[in-house]
């Protein structure tokens, strides 16, 4: 794909986010910013990222592959990388929760599509280097999950989880009517602390979380490892909740795991119990 031809600031908002320029003094108080919102939220939204002539653009392509959407519908664990048996049935351990949405995978996209070109600026990848203060940063090289969309429809939803890598970057595109809010506890757990009792209210909806405000067209960057988080019910929408995920490594060459791959390109109902799940 050749980016000369084409300018990041038809993609962004270069005048409130000068990613080109993050050298400069816009630049870094704009780091400055997206830091302090992650060390006090674990989560940086930057509403207006994107520019409304391409959010609109990414509406139309990502609208035109509905019939390429594949549908996952599984129970999954919350802590898919510890060994999970065990424990009571009413453990957070225990618990198994629907995810249940649609995936469109990055081999399905088109080459010269904006969800593509929009991943290759290394404007961007520099962007997020920073934002995590990384040493390096690269784009993914898998070939099924470096890019991918989520579709949500009435009815569907992505239950409470945590992620196993340091943070994910979002673009949302395109909200449902009603419900498929992003849902979130900052900093429930610790490496030295998974405060059980905590998670347990947040399940048994004792307390309530976070919801964060995603208008079309933001990114978002968050820190997941520790923070509790889910994509809330979509209710009686007359379109899917769209949302654009990109991922990104320290290593060069990154690919994800057969087994994950799978789950997203392979859709199976088997439940993901984590650590010695049947998944293979």
């Amino acid at each position: 794909m050749n980016l000369n031809s084409i300018d990041l600031g038809d993609f962004i908002d270069l005048e409130r986010y000068p990613v080109h320029q993050l050298d400069s003094e816009q630049g870094r108080a704009l780091i400055g910013r997206c830091q302090k919102m992650m060390a006090a939220e674990t989560i940086c939204v930057l509403p207006g990222f994107l520019r409304q002539e391409l959010v609109d653009k990414l509406v139309m392509e990502i609208t035109g592959l509905q019939k390429e959407v594949r549908k996952v519908d599984y129970l999954s664990t919350i802590y898919g990388w510890m060994n999970n048996e065990g424990f009571d049935n009413s453990h957070p351990r225990s618990q198994l929760l629907r995810r249940h949405c649609g995936v469109i995978t990055t081999e399905q996209l088109d080459p010269e599509g904006f969800c593509l070109q929009l991943f290759q600026f290394d404007q961007l990848t520099e962007f997020v280097r920073r934002l995590l203060d990384y040493e390096t940063l690269y784009r993914s090289a898998c070939p099924h999950i470096s890019v991918r969309i989520n579709t949500m429809d009435s009815g569907e939803e992505f239950g409470w989880h945590f992620d196993t890598n340091d943070g994910v970057v979002s673009f949302i595109i395109q909200n449902a009517d009603n419900g498929g809010l992003f849902e979130y506890v900052p900093l429930i757990r610790s490496e030295e602390d998974e405060n059980y009792t905590g998670v347990k209210r947040i399940l048994d909806g004792a307390d309530s979380p976070n919801q964060a405000d995603l208008p079309p067209g933001t990114f978002s960057l968050f820190l997941g490892r520790r923070s509790l988080h889910r994509v809330s019910p979509v209710e009686n929408s007359a379109h899917p909740r769209q949302s654009l995920l990109f991922s990104y490594d320290r290593l060069a060459d990154m690919v994800f795991p057969e087994k994950i791959q799978k789950r997203l390109t392979e859709p199976t109902s088997e439940p993901f119990l984590g650590a010695l799940t049947t998944d293979s």
